[in-house]
């Protein structure tokens, strides 16, 4: 019997899902992008691969898609730093997390020759503002928005778990120097006026975009691994250690921090992004025997900002 070697993907168009098929491409893997706009994902991710037209609903397309795969991955859903978190935005980043998520797990179900593995991605705001206590994969969900939007996400997975092994990515703070929070901290950096955000003591729990890459393909490769996985570096550090180890790297004082009053006036609810955190430890990672390519804040600056 051959093993399967088509992967499927949501999602596939933003800066992690393109490293994500350059990983996986070259371990031979086929793959199959489902897109709202295939002609599009088609001229950004290149002729190699197969494209599905996917509007976010069940069908055929997507039934045919993932029958007989070997993994499904979807990365797809509201930024939830795309907009003031106005009630109708926050409506969209809860519901584009569980509708899309809840199909492909109804088609999962359905399939006659299911996935092997479905990694369907979470975010670390499952654990809410958690001071400085660590949580691990066991620790409890808050009730916070966010906590609330990924315990609704992590929901809709449940009904492919009769057919298949789940994996529930809790992904931290992705850095890559062209989106995210690193990004968005380099202008004023570089412009000598940087610092870090609200308190400084909140804790920030990292991870270097090739490690998101390389958890996600480990995730599917070892059978081991199923259920929630934090995908983070095993040091976390607080806001001001990042921002003080930004200035280090790039040569500049971090010396203008942004108070949380100022944050909260001009980003509203939003702010909480930046002034609330987690100290989270990747146990499922460190107990099951993943590498991690940068464990160390300031050698993965280094690495990104070289």
């Amino acid at each position: 019997m051959n093993t399967p070697s088509k992967i499927v993907i949501s999602g596939a168009t933003g800066f992690l899902g393109k490293f994500i098929i350059t990983s996986l491409s070259s371990k031979g893997y086929d793959i199959c992008v489902l897109s709202r706009n295939a002609v599009k994902a088609r001229k950004s991710l290149g002729e190699a691969h197969q494209y599905v037209q996917w509007n976010g609903e069940l069908s055929a397309e997507l039934q045919s898609a993932i029958e007989g795969s070997k993994a499904v991955i979807h990365l797809a859903g509201a930024n939830v730093a795309g907009a003031r978190w106005s009630e109708t935005y926050k409506r969209e980043i809860m519901e584009s997390r569980k509708q899309g998520t809840s199909v492909i797990a109804q088609a999962i179900a359905l399939a006659e020759i299911p996935p092997e593995v479905w990694f369907s991605t979470s975010a670390i705001g499952y654990y809410g503002n958690g001071g400085d206590e660590i949580k691990n994969e066991h620790s409890t969900a808050a009730s916070d928005f966010l906590s609330k939007v990924c315990q609704e996400w992590e929901s809709a997975t449940i009904p492919a778990e009769t057919v298949c092994r789940v994996v529930r990515g809790r992904i931290g703070v992705v850095l890559d120097k062209r989106e995210g929070a690193l990004a968005k901290m380099l202008v004023p950096f570089r412009l000598w006026f940087g610092g870090w955000l609200g308190s400084g003591r909140q804790w920030l729990s990292w991870v270097h975009y090739s490690d998101v890459v390389g958890m996600i393909v480990w995730a599917i490769e070892n059978t081991l691994v199923r259920g929630a996985v934090n995908i983070v570096s095993p040091n976390p550090v607080t806001m001001k250690k990042f921002a003080d180890t930004l200035g280090k790297v790039l040569g500049r004082p971090s010396w203008f921090p942004v108070p949380e009053f100022l944050l909260k006036l001009v980003l509203g609810e939003q702010a909480w992004i930046v002034t609330a955190g987690q100290r989270v430890m990747p146990e499922v990672a460190k107990q099951l025997g993943y590498t991690f390519q940068f464990k160390e804040l300031e050698t993965a600056m280094k690495d990104l900002l070289r």
